[in-house]
Protein backbone atom coordinates (compact mmCIF):
# COMPACT_ATOMS: atom_id res chain seq x y z
CA UNK A 1 0.00 0.00 0.00
CA UNK A 2 1.37 3.41 -0.97
CA UNK A 3 1.71 6.19 1.57
CA UNK A 4 -1.10 8.14 -0.11
CA UNK A 5 -3.47 5.15 -0.02
CA UNK A 6 -2.68 4.63 3.66
CA UNK A 7 -3.40 8.27 4.49
CA UNK A 8 -6.65 8.21 2.50
CA UNK A 9 -7.69 5.12 4.48
CA UNK A 10 -7.09 7.02 7.71
CA UNK A 11 -9.13 9.94 6.38
CA UNK A 12 -12.06 7.62 5.62
CA UNK A 13 -11.91 6.18 9.17
CA UNK A 14 -11.68 9.64 10.75
CA UNK A 15 -14.64 10.87 8.68
CA UNK A 16 -16.73 7.98 10.02
CA UNK A 17 -15.56 8.75 13.57
CA UNK A 18 -16.50 12.40 13.11
CA UNK A 19 -20.03 11.35 12.12
CA UNK A 20 -20.33 9.19 15.26
CA UNK A 21 -19.02 11.96 17.52
CA UNK A 22 -21.41 14.45 15.93
CA UNK A 23 -24.37 12.11 16.42
CA UNK A 24 -23.47 11.55 20.09
CA UNK A 25 -23.11 15.29 20.62
CA UNK A 26 -26.52 15.94 19.05
CA UNK A 27 -28.15 13.20 21.14
CA UNK A 28 -26.62 14.60 24.33
CA UNK A 29 -27.90 18.08 23.46
CA UNK A 30 -31.40 16.73 22.83
CA UNK A 31 -31.47 14.93 26.19
CA UNK A 32 -30.27 18.05 28.01
CA UNK A 33 -33.21 19.95 26.54
CA UNK A 34 -35.64 17.15 27.46
CA UNK A 35 -34.52 17.25 31.09
CA UNK A 36 -34.55 21.03 31.28
CA UNK A 37 -38.09 21.14 29.88
CA UNK A 38 -39.26 18.54 32.42
CA UNK A 39 -37.68 20.14 35.51
CA UNK A 40 -40.18 23.02 35.98
CA UNK A 41 -43.07 20.51 36.07
CA UNK A 42 -41.25 18.28 38.55
CA UNK A 43 -40.44 21.24 40.79
CA UNK A 44 -44.01 22.47 40.50
CA UNK A 45 -45.28 19.08 41.67
CA UNK A 46 -42.88 19.14 44.63
CA UNK A 47 -44.12 22.62 45.56
CA UNK A 48 -47.73 21.41 45.34
CA UNK A 49 -46.97 18.50 47.66
CA UNK A 50 -45.21 20.88 50.06
CA UNK A 51 -48.31 23.06 50.11
CA UNK A 52 -50.43 19.99 50.76
CA UNK A 53 -48.22 19.03 53.70
CA UNK A 54 -48.53 22.52 55.13
CA UNK A 55 -52.31 22.24 54.91
CA UNK A 56 -52.41 18.70 56.33
CA UNK A 57 -50.32 19.72 59.33
CA UNK A 58 -53.27 21.82 60.48
CA UNK A 59 -55.26 18.58 60.81
CA UNK A 60 -52.62 16.57 62.67
CA UNK A 61 -51.86 16.82 66.35
CA UNK A 62 -48.21 17.29 67.29
CA UNK A 63 -47.99 13.78 68.67
CA UNK A 64 -49.24 12.28 65.41
CA UNK A 65 -46.73 13.99 63.13
CA UNK A 66 -43.99 11.49 63.94
CA UNK A 67 -46.27 8.59 63.06
CA UNK A 68 -46.68 9.98 59.55
CA UNK A 69 -42.95 9.86 58.87
CA UNK A 70 -41.24 6.49 58.24
CA UNK A 71 -37.88 7.79 59.49
CA UNK A 72 -38.14 8.51 63.20
CA UNK A 73 -35.11 6.73 64.69
CA UNK A 74 -32.17 9.12 64.56
CA UNK A 75 -29.85 6.40 65.87
CA UNK A 76 -30.37 4.17 62.83
CA UNK A 77 -28.00 4.18 59.86
CA UNK A 78 -28.00 6.88 57.22
CA UNK A 79 -28.73 6.13 53.57
CA UNK A 80 -26.77 8.01 50.94
CA UNK A 81 -28.39 7.85 47.50
CA UNK A 82 -25.87 8.52 44.73
CA UNK A 83 -26.97 9.41 41.19
CA UNK A 84 -24.29 8.54 38.61
CA UNK A 85 -24.18 8.06 34.85
CA UNK A 86 -25.18 4.73 33.34
CA UNK A 87 -23.17 5.22 30.15
CA UNK A 88 -19.69 6.45 29.33
CA UNK A 89 -18.06 9.38 27.55
CA UNK A 90 -18.78 11.77 30.44
CA UNK A 91 -15.25 12.72 31.42
CA UNK A 92 -14.75 12.76 35.17
CA UNK A 93 -18.47 13.05 36.00
CA UNK A 94 -18.74 9.70 37.82
CA UNK A 95 -15.33 9.95 39.48
CA UNK A 96 -16.15 13.27 41.15
CA UNK A 97 -19.45 11.97 42.47
CA UNK A 98 -17.92 8.77 43.81
CA UNK A 99 -15.05 10.64 45.46
CA UNK A 100 -17.52 13.01 47.14
CA UNK A 101 -19.66 10.07 48.33
CA UNK A 102 -16.67 8.18 49.75
CA UNK A 103 -15.57 11.31 51.57
CA UNK A 104 -19.05 12.06 52.94
CA UNK A 105 -20.04 8.51 53.92
CA UNK A 106 -19.40 7.33 57.46
CA UNK A 107 -18.43 3.66 58.02
CA UNK A 108 -22.00 2.65 58.94
CA UNK A 109 -23.78 4.51 56.14
CA UNK A 110 -25.68 2.54 53.51
CA UNK A 111 -24.99 3.48 49.89
CA UNK A 112 -27.77 3.25 47.30
CA UNK A 113 -26.49 3.86 43.78
CA UNK A 114 -28.21 4.68 40.51
CA UNK A 115 -25.84 3.97 37.63
CA UNK A 116 -23.82 0.79 37.10
CA UNK A 117 -20.60 2.71 36.44
CA UNK A 118 -20.84 4.53 39.76
CA UNK A 119 -21.53 1.26 41.57
CA UNK A 120 -18.45 -0.30 39.95
CA UNK A 121 -16.27 2.67 40.94
CA UNK A 122 -17.47 2.44 44.54
CA UNK A 123 -16.64 -1.26 44.58
CA UNK A 124 -13.12 -0.47 43.37
CA UNK A 125 -12.76 1.90 46.33
CA UNK A 126 -13.93 -0.71 48.81
CA UNK A 127 -17.41 0.78 49.40
CA UNK A 128 -19.84 -1.74 47.94
CA UNK A 129 -23.38 -0.31 47.75
CA UNK A 130 -26.15 -2.20 49.53
CA UNK A 131 -28.32 -1.66 46.45
CA UNK A 132 -27.78 -0.43 42.91
CA UNK A 133 -29.85 -0.10 39.78
CA UNK A 134 -29.47 1.26 36.26
CA UNK A 135 -29.79 5.02 35.92
CA UNK A 136 -32.42 6.22 33.45
CA UNK A 137 -30.89 7.22 30.11
CA UNK A 138 -33.43 9.97 29.56
CA UNK A 139 -35.84 11.91 31.72
CA UNK A 140 -38.87 9.96 30.45
CA UNK A 141 -37.53 6.95 32.36
CA UNK A 142 -36.91 8.85 35.61
CA UNK A 143 -40.24 7.88 37.19
CA UNK A 144 -39.64 4.14 36.79
CA UNK A 145 -36.10 4.50 38.12
CA UNK A 146 -37.28 6.42 41.19
CA UNK A 147 -40.06 3.87 41.76
CA UNK A 148 -37.47 1.10 42.09
CA UNK A 149 -35.34 3.24 44.38
CA UNK A 150 -38.24 4.37 46.59
CA UNK A 151 -39.51 0.81 47.00
CA UNK A 152 -36.11 -0.28 48.24
CA UNK A 153 -35.59 2.72 50.51
CA UNK A 154 -38.98 2.47 52.19
CA UNK A 155 -38.43 -1.24 52.74
CA UNK A 156 -35.29 -0.43 54.74
CA UNK A 157 -37.13 2.35 56.56
CA UNK A 158 -40.07 0.10 57.43
CA UNK A 159 -37.66 -2.41 58.97
CA UNK A 160 -36.07 0.32 61.07
CA UNK A 161 -32.68 -0.08 59.36
CA UNK A 162 -32.47 3.56 58.29
CA UNK A 163 -32.99 6.78 60.18
CA UNK A 164 -32.00 9.39 57.60
CA UNK A 165 -31.85 9.57 53.83
CA UNK A 166 -29.78 11.97 51.73
CA UNK A 167 -29.29 12.19 47.99
CA UNK A 168 -26.14 13.24 46.13
CA UNK A 169 -26.13 14.18 42.47
CA UNK A 170 -24.05 16.17 40.02
CA UNK A 171 -24.92 19.52 38.54
CA UNK A 172 -22.78 20.44 35.57
CA UNK A 173 -21.61 24.04 35.68
CA UNK A 174 -22.19 25.83 32.39
CA UNK A 175 -18.96 27.01 30.83
CA UNK A 176 -16.90 25.02 33.31
CA UNK A 177 -15.06 21.76 33.12
CA UNK A 178 -16.21 20.27 36.41
CA UNK A 179 -19.34 18.99 38.11
CA UNK A 180 -20.79 20.55 41.25
CA UNK A 181 -21.84 17.86 43.72
CA UNK A 182 -25.17 18.61 45.41
CA UNK A 183 -26.05 16.92 48.71
CA UNK A 184 -29.68 17.18 49.80
CA UNK A 185 -31.50 15.73 52.83
CA UNK A 186 -34.70 13.82 52.07
CA UNK A 187 -35.87 12.06 55.21
CA UNK A 188 -36.98 12.87 57.78
CA UNK A 189 -38.87 15.61 55.98
CA UNK A 190 -37.99 19.07 57.28
CA UNK A 191 -41.44 20.05 58.52
CA UNK A 192 -40.05 23.20 60.09
CA UNK A 193 -38.93 24.43 56.68
CA UNK A 194 -42.29 23.59 55.14
CA UNK A 195 -44.27 25.49 57.75
CA UNK A 196 -42.40 28.76 57.37
CA UNK A 197 -44.03 31.66 55.60
CA UNK A 198 -47.69 32.30 54.95
CA UNK A 199 -49.93 29.29 54.77
CA UNK A 200 -53.51 28.22 55.27
CA UNK A 201 -55.27 29.54 58.34
CA UNK A 202 -58.11 27.03 58.26
CA UNK A 203 -57.65 23.23 58.05
CA UNK A 204 -58.85 21.76 54.73
CA UNK A 205 -61.68 19.31 54.28
CA UNK A 206 -60.36 15.76 54.31
CA UNK A 207 -61.83 12.28 53.71
CA UNK A 208 -58.74 10.39 54.92
CA UNK A 209 -57.40 10.04 58.44
CA UNK A 210 -55.09 13.05 58.84
CA UNK A 211 -52.01 10.99 59.73
CA UNK A 212 -52.51 8.77 56.65
CA UNK A 213 -53.01 11.82 54.44
CA UNK A 214 -49.82 13.39 55.75
CA UNK A 215 -47.89 10.15 55.22
CA UNK A 216 -49.03 9.93 51.59
CA UNK A 217 -48.21 13.59 50.94
CA UNK A 218 -44.75 13.15 52.43
CA UNK A 219 -44.14 10.11 50.23
CA UNK A 220 -45.14 12.08 47.13
CA UNK A 221 -43.00 15.02 48.22
CA UNK A 222 -39.90 12.84 48.70
CA UNK A 223 -40.68 11.07 45.42
CA UNK A 224 -40.76 14.44 43.66
CA UNK A 225 -37.43 15.48 45.21
CA UNK A 226 -35.83 12.20 44.11
CA UNK A 227 -37.25 12.61 40.61
CA UNK A 228 -35.85 16.12 40.45
CA UNK A 229 -32.43 14.85 41.55
CA UNK A 230 -32.50 12.17 38.85
CA UNK A 231 -33.61 14.67 36.18
CA UNK A 232 -30.86 17.13 37.14
CA UNK A 233 -28.36 14.27 37.10
CA UNK A 234 -29.50 13.19 33.61
CA UNK A 235 -29.16 16.76 32.34
CA UNK A 236 -25.74 17.11 33.94
CA UNK A 237 -24.54 13.74 32.67
CA UNK A 238 -25.47 14.72 29.13
CA UNK A 239 -23.95 18.18 29.54
CA UNK A 240 -20.68 16.49 30.52
CA UNK A 241 -21.04 14.13 27.54
CA UNK A 242 -21.79 17.05 25.22
CA UNK A 243 -18.63 18.83 26.41
CA UNK A 244 -16.59 15.64 25.92
CA UNK A 245 -17.99 15.14 22.41
CA UNK A 246 -17.42 18.81 21.57
CA UNK A 247 -13.77 18.43 22.55
CA UNK A 248 -13.53 15.15 20.62
CA UNK A 249 -15.13 16.80 17.57
CA UNK A 250 -12.52 19.55 17.63
CA UNK A 251 -9.69 17.02 18.00
CA UNK A 252 -10.94 14.81 15.17
CA UNK A 253 -11.47 17.84 12.92
CA UNK A 254 -7.93 19.01 13.64
CA UNK A 255 -6.56 15.53 12.92
CA UNK A 256 -8.53 15.38 9.66
CA UNK A 257 -7.06 18.71 8.54
CA UNK A 258 -3.59 17.35 9.27
CA UNK A 259 -4.30 14.13 7.37
CA UNK A 260 -5.67 16.01 4.37
CA UNK A 261 -2.59 18.19 4.32
CA UNK A 262 -0.43 15.06 4.50
CA UNK A 263 -2.48 13.56 1.65
CA UNK A 264 -1.86 16.63 -0.50
CA UNK A 265 1.87 16.40 0.15
CA UNK A 266 1.89 12.66 -0.53
CA UNK A 267 -0.03 13.23 -3.76
CA UNK A 268 2.49 15.87 -4.83
CA UNK A 269 5.34 13.48 -3.97
CA UNK A 270 3.76 10.79 -6.14
CA UNK A 271 3.35 13.20 -9.05
CA UNK A 272 6.95 14.30 -8.65
CA UNK A 273 8.12 10.68 -8.60
CA UNK A 274 6.12 9.94 -11.74
CA UNK A 275 7.64 12.95 -13.53
CA UNK A 276 11.14 11.89 -12.48
CA UNK A 277 10.49 8.36 -13.69
CA UNK A 278 9.20 9.74 -17.01
CA UNK A 279 12.23 12.00 -17.42
CA UNK A 280 14.59 9.19 -16.48
CA UNK A 281 12.91 6.90 -19.00
CA UNK A 282 13.16 9.50 -21.75
CA UNK A 283 16.82 10.10 -21.05
CA UNK A 284 17.51 6.36 -21.07
CA UNK A 285 15.74 6.04 -24.41
CA UNK A 286 17.83 8.87 -25.88
CA UNK A 287 21.06 7.35 -24.56
CA UNK A 288 20.12 4.04 -26.17
CA UNK A 289 19.49 5.73 -29.50
CA UNK A 290 22.88 7.46 -29.40
CA UNK A 291 24.72 4.23 -28.66
CA UNK A 292 22.91 2.33 -31.39
CA UNK A 293 23.65 5.10 -33.90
Amino acid sequence: MTRLAEIEGHITSMDALLDVVGAMRSLAGMRIQEAQHALPGIRGYADTMAEGIRAALLLVADGDVGEASPAVDGRAARALVLCTAEHGFVGGFNERLVEAAVEAAAPGDRLFVLGSRGAALLGERGREPVWSDAMASRVSGATETVNHLATELYGYLARGELGRVEVMFGRYRAGGQSTEVIRQPLLPVDLGGLTTGEGRRQPPLCNLPPALLLEKLMFEYVFALLTEAVAVSIASENAARFAAMESAHENVTRKLDQLRQSARLARQDEITDEILELVSGTEATRSGDVLSG
